[in-house]
Parts: C-alpha cells; structure tokens; sequence
C-alpha cells in the first residue's frame, strides 16, 4: 500500500493537472525532474516500488505515482497525452 506522501503527491498532481511542467512534448525524465523541483518534500528516492508491491523494481514509488497520474489525466483534449512513443509525454 502506498504511503500517506505518496498519495499527496497524486492528489497534487491531479489537482494541478501538471501545468508546471513546460508545455510540448517531455520525455518522463523530464516530467520526473519538474515534479521533483515542485514538490521535493513528496518525492522521497529511499522508499522503492519493490516495498510497496510484489511487482515492485528498484524505482522510487514516488515516480510509479507520477505515471499513475498522467494516466489518469491523459485524454485526446485533455492536459496529458501520451505520444504513442515510450517515454514520451505531451502537455498542452
């Protein structure tokens, strides 16, 4: 089960629709950097997925949840489109 930090950091996400990051085409490194900037104190690289699932790697949790948000919000109009590229976002 995730950690009361990361579900701040969905909500946070979600609620912001991510207009922080820089409008265009990002690469999710890109996307990870301008969440990291934003919010610091919700991004903690010392709890890993493998702690939090069975499925689990050795990524921080705090960037499966970034990923799980920009599904949630992707849509043909909407603020997050995936590019049909792997790694690769946009934000309009």
């Amino acid at each position: 089960m995730a950690r009361r930090k990361e579900h701040e950091l969905y909500q946070e996400l979600i609620d912001s629709k991510f207009s922080f990051v820089v409008r265009g085409t990002r690469h999710i490194d890109e996307v990870y950097d301008s969440v990291s900037a934003k919010f610091p104190h919700l991004c903690d690289n010392t709890y890993y997925c493998s702690e939090n699932c069975n499925a689990g790697n050795d990524q921080p949790e705090w960037k499966h949840t970034v990923r799980n948000a920009m599904q949630r919000l992707k849509s043909a109009s909407g603020p997050v489109r995936f590019t049909g590229k792997r790694g690769f976002w946009e934000f309009n």
